[in-house]
């Protein structure tokens, strides 16, 4: 797989802090080692209203039993808007820290909570799990472990780290309580010894150190073997098209009644030239888009917040010999406006994600009048009331073909 197009937040100033003031929630105030810090939250990540009871836990472990004034490098895995990393940098002023997450709005918040609470040493990078780290080694790593993440990802999740840690590094993680024994178990597996261990009724933390033995080497070099669930050929109508399907993202194995809704009204258009694709998910839509003989695409472009929805993707469309144009992750679909040509899409395909108490449509609207040629169509997804407010305000484009059924509609409008 050729190497995507990644978004990279570095804590210098950055314009598209104005692109994420639509997603704050709330901004909330903690204390770790006597130094104040704020974070912004979004409705559109994890702990939207406070900081989490497993981040809060683990920060109290590490306040107590890591000798911080030897750290000199912190690596800080699925860091949400940042708060083990930024509150490390505070504590250890001096310590290169670095910060990593799937999701590009969360990598984005990250950053611009670094920055508020002027962190001028923190890097943030959006990819999976030590991805792009280039060799380099850390004093100490954490992590809050999604729960979510599947059996396979937190195997390959423990047994990774051993690369990314100096001689003598301490790993702390902070897991739901149901998953605790496993992770003991998996840390155990990778060749860890534990070095403490703290719980709750609902969260487990573990400390633990590897030895100074030969780092083992993967069975598989190929980053994303650990997220593949499994296989599946997938037929709508006449149409077949086969997946690699992912952990923890939607229709692995089924068609969702969204992707029922959307193929009714794509089997009835023809669709040509350059494609764009935002929120691709397992990657239905493209797939069966480049699967109809009757369009003829010449290249299609990805972009999501999700590095995971772009990799196996990205993966499937190239292994069809299907022409991968850009890979794009990126915090908001207005994002796509720095990221991408104006008037250089043919056609635009939105499965746009609905968070409470934010209006997408307008994002939407703005963009596709950007990306679009004259003539050139958008295809949306979603709810019925979630469209219906997009038509209310579609100024520029026309609807020319709409199917409803299951509470969700699916419209083509076509750019004046």
């Amino acid at each position: 797989m050729s190497p995507r197009n990644v978004h990279s937040v570095i804590s210098a100033p950055r314009p598209e802090d104005d692109l994420l003031a639509p997603y704050v929630n709330k901004v909330v105030r903690f204390r770790f080692k006597g130094k104040d810090a704020t974070f912004r939250l979004s409705h559109a990540l994890f702990s939207s209203f406070d900081i989490d009871d497993g981040t809060r836990l683990l920060l109290k472990t590490v306040a107590g039993q890591v000798d911080l004034a030897s750290v000199r490098s912190c690596l800080d895995i699925g860091c949400g808007v940042g708060v083990l990393g930024i509150c490390l940098q505070l504590a250890v002023p001096g310590a290169r820290i670095r910060m990593q997450d799937r999701d590009s709005l969360a990598a984005a918040f990250a950053a611009a909570n670094a920055r508020a609470n002027g962190c001028a040493a923190v890097r943030v990078d959006c990819g999976l799990a030590f991805e792009h780290l280039d060799g380099e080694t850390f004093d100490l790593l954490v992590s809050n472990l999604p729960a979510k993440a599947g059996e396979p990802v937190l195997r390959s999740f423990f047994h990774s780290m051993r690369s990314a840690l100096a001689p003598g590094a301490t790993a702390c993680v902070v897991i739901v309580a149901p998953l605790a024994e496993h992770a003991l178990s998996l840390v155990r597996e990778a060749g860890a010894d534990m070095v403490y261990r703290e719980s709750t009724k609902e969260y487990t933390v573990l400390h633990f150190r590897f030895g100074g033995g030969p780092v083992d080497v993967p069975e598989s070099r190929d980053g994303l073997a650990p997220y593949v669930r499994t296989e599946k050929t997938f037929t709508h109508e006449a149409t077949s098209y086969t997946l690699r399907t992912a952990w923890s993202l939607a229709d692995f194995d089924t068609l969702g009644h969204a992707l029922v809704v959307a193929f009714e009204l794509l089997s009835r258009v023809s669709v040509g030239g350059e494609m764009l694709v935002w929120n691709p998910g397992q990657g239905h839509l493209p797939a069966y888009l480049l699967a109809r003989e009757e369009n003829a695409i010449t290249g299609t472009s990805l972009a999501a917040r999700d590095s995971l929805e772009l990799a196996i993707t990205e993966r499937t469309l190239r292994a069809a010999g299907q022409a991968v144009r850009q890979v794009n992750a990126v915090p908001t679909v207005a994002s796509l406006a720095a990221a991408l040509q104006p008037g250089s899409v043919d056609f635009f395909v939105a499965a746009p994600q609905t968070i409470p108490r934010l209006r997408w449509q307008p994002e939407m609207r703005d963009t596709a009048l950007l990306l679009l040629k004259p003539g050139a169509r958008l295809f949306l997804v979603s709810s019925s009331t979630e469209i219906h407010r997009f038509l209310e305000e579609c100024r520029g484009l026309r609807l020319i073909e709409s199917r409803r059924r299951f509470g969700l509609r699916a419209v083509l409008l076509q750019r004046a």
